[in-house]
């Protein structure tokens, strides 16, 4: 069973970046830079401190480096005029660099710095961030009990104070809702249930619609360990309409996970089967394969209720494979036991041994990690032998001192080898915990990085694509208005034809691309290559473009050798073709020349369409071949109008066919767009 954890850290982000929200670290960066070139004497100031402090905040699970620097000087700078809230912040984010670089006895003392800080200034919103981040590094470094002291003082902190503000109430909810998956992780579901119940009282004061859900999904998760299912599923379906509500898509994944696993225990297997199946298609997008795992073998389980053991079995082995390859000891011990049970129903008694025997084994493995208990067993033991001990030598005679000290020397020799072999383990157990930690953290870095850029490739692209559609289709809008209220006739209308037709020409183009683009991005454009002539690419491209070339009396030369071939995809050479040689009519001025040639190489063609218009800087060329995708409305030398999408399939296209792209450009002169395309083998 997974979990979903509130890294209490992650609180911050929640709670205090609604300046960041507003501000992206771009804009924030530049306040911060032009303050920096002031006077030392003015910038020791709250205001220029509270500023750097917003801009760690802001690259939070982005650069670490950037977080240490600022932090640094932030917390320098407070000192320096004794700033005491300044400095609490800072001791804060330096906190949890320390926590994300794996350095977690560093990032305890920064939190008790600031804890110390904020119990002498009694500010209670700084002292339950203080104590919910050392729970936080305390349960990173595998000190359970430490952690749990840590969230229940900053538990009686929180309600020993009768007024508490909103954000104040959302800390303390968090630390109780922390407080009840680290119990749960240990097994102890009820009292992990009781700190859930606790933590979702609280949000019912705040206005925190997400937080509630959030909540609810992990008492549903929970319930479904102790068999209260139906209560499990009335929770689990209040917090997918709120899911579903807010957009959130990685959460709306888990709850259906999580409603079909409930689903699944009380025998609605087909009920299962199409909650699963809602949940994988999010989580086909979303790409969260620890989550993914976990449902694998959830419609596996489901298959095997419903005697779909082939189907159960392909599932369940996909989820091994999966769980091995992200090391999770929790998903394969589960997909062992499904294919345990599996095998055993198909009379395939060999394969269920095997299966079941690896499910035992990681079964041990994960109870010996996971025992909150284990280190106190440890010492418990040991005490019970020093007893057995002690004893035995109160009963020996005197005569026998010679057998009892033989006794009470195997016995030393058994607690130290026992103590040594339990150190060992759990430093064992230490490193792995941290590995594990440290390659989730990594993860949620990642991801955070490639949603921001898809998010603002986004917003850039329909920004553009809206921009330059209007035009053309407000004008035809326009005039078929007129024509429709009889106010200028068919004749009339017809002198517009041309114009029109060129502009609806462009928008078809336009759209033609944004579709071939649309179905790369969502990885639907699959490459069927076959055997081509090369020239016969560039001579449909020109005819298809002769319109445009002859308005400008530009030249369209096609030198390309008639025994060129090339295995590629036609459709999307094709693409790369007009978009290029459109291009170049694009920025070649009247009566230009436009040439297409090939070389021959040993393995492929070498592709050249050569212009003479008004060239590329080189800055602008590797903006072009950058990894990010560009958007760039620019204006042609007759003012035609483009996006900057027709480039940036170029590139999609020619990498799926296996090719190259490069640029050489003289500004003024002309530009040359290169690329390869492979011969049959």
């Amino acid at each position: 069973m997974n979990y979903r954890l509130f890294i209490t850290l992650f609180c911050l982000l929640i709670c205090s970046v609604s300046f960041c929200q507003k501000q992206n670290i771009d804009s924030l960066y530049k306040i911060v830079a032009q303050q920096k070139k002031l006077p030392l004497a003015q910038k020791k100031d709250t205001s220029y401190i509270n500023l750097l402090n917003r801009y760690v905040l802001s690259n939070y699970y982005i650069s670490n480096d950037t977080i240490k620097h600022y932090a640094e000087e932030s917390l320098k700078l407070s000192e320096a005029i004794d700033y005491k809230s300044g400095e609490i912040e800072s001791l804060i984010n330096l906190g949890f660099y320390e926590s994300e670089i794996g350095n977690y006895k560093e990032a305890i003392k920064y939190a008790e710095r600031a804890l110390e800080k904020a119990m002498a200034l009694n500010q209670l919103k700084n002292i339950l961030i203080a104590y919910s981040n050392l729970a936080t590094f305390y349960e990173y470094s595998g000190d359970i009990k430490k952690s749990v002291e840590a969230s229940l003082k900053g538990i009686s902190m929180g309600e020993n104070e009768a007024k508490k503000t909103e954000t104040e109430l959302l800390y303390l909810g968090l630390i109780y809702e922390n407080l009840g998956i680290t119990y749960g992780m240990q097994q102890e579901f009820k009292k992990a249930l009781d700190f859930l119940y606790k933590a979702q009282e609280i949000n019912k004061h705040t206005n925190s619609e997400l937080a509630s859900a959030q909540t609810l999904s992990n008492i549903a998760s929970f319930q479904l360990k102790t068999k209260e299912y139906r209560k499990g599923i009335e929770n689990i379906e209040k917090s997918i309409l709120t899911f579903k509500e807010l957009g959130f898509g990685d959460w709306l994944a888990y709850a259906l996970k999580v409603k079909g696993q409930l689903y699944v225990e009380i025998n609605k297997y087909e009920e299962a089967l199409d909650i699963f199946m809602q949940s994988l298609s999010l989580y086909e997008k979303i790409e969260d394969k620890r989550e993914k795992t976990s449902l694998l073998n959830g419609i596996a389980k489901t298959y095997n209720g419903m005697q779909e053991y082939d189907l159960a079995k392909i599932y369940a082995e996909e989820g091994l494979k999966s769980a091995k390859e992200l090391n999770s000891f929790e998903d394969i011990k589960e997909c062992s036991e499904t294919l345990y049970k599996v095998y055993k129903r198909k009379l395939d008694f060999e394969h269920a041994l095997f299966y079941y025997e690896q499910f035992k084994s990681y079964n041990d493995s994960i109870f010996n990690n996971e025992n909150t208990k284990s280190i106190a067993a440890h010492e418990a033991q040991m005490s019970f032998i020093a007893m057995e001990n002690e004893l035995r030598l109160d009963n020996q005679k005197q005569h026998n001192k010679q057998r009892l000290f033989m006794y009470l020397s195997t016995g030393g020799v058994i607690i130290l080898l026992t103590v040594l072999f339990f150190t060992q383990r759990s430093r064992k157990v230490e490193r792995k915990l941290n590995g594990l930690l440290a390659n989730k953290n990594h993860e949620l870095k990642k991801r955070e990085q490639e949603l921001q850029s898809l998010n603002e490739t986004k917003n850039k692209f329909f920004s553009v694509i809206a921009h330059d559609l209007r035009a053309p289709i407000a004008s035809l809008n326009s005039l078929i208005d007129l024509l429709k209220d009889n106010q200028i006739s068919p004749k009339d209308f017809m002198q517009f034809a041309p114009k029109l037709s060129e502009q609806v020409k462009s928008v078809s183009f336009t759209l033609n691309n944004l579709l071939v683009w649309g179905q790369a991005q969502m990885k639907g454009a699959i490459s069927n290559p076959v055997e081509s002539k090369l020239g016969a690419f560039a001579k449909d491209s020109s005819s298809l473009l002769k319109g445009l070339a002859h308005k400008k009396d530009i030249t369209i030369n096609n030198k390309i050798p008639d025994e060129a071939k090339v295995f590629v995809d036609e459709d999307q050479v094709n693409m790369v073709f007009r978009n290029l040689i459109n291009n170049a009519i694009k920025f070649t001025p009247t009566n230009g020349i436009i040439e297409v040639l090939a070389t021959e190489n040993d393995s492929f063609w070498q592709v050249e369409v050569r212009d003479s218009g008004v060239g590329i800087s080189q800055e602008e060329i590797d903006s072009i071949l950058s990894n990010k995708t560009q958007f760039n409305s620019t204006y042609g030398t007759d003012n035609e109008k483009g996006t900057g999408l027709g480039l940036n399939l170029c590139k999609e296209m020619i990498k799926k066919n296996k090719g190259k792209l490069w640029i050489e450009s003289t500004v003024n002169k002309g530009t040359s767009f290169f690329f390869t395309l492979p011969k049959l083998s």
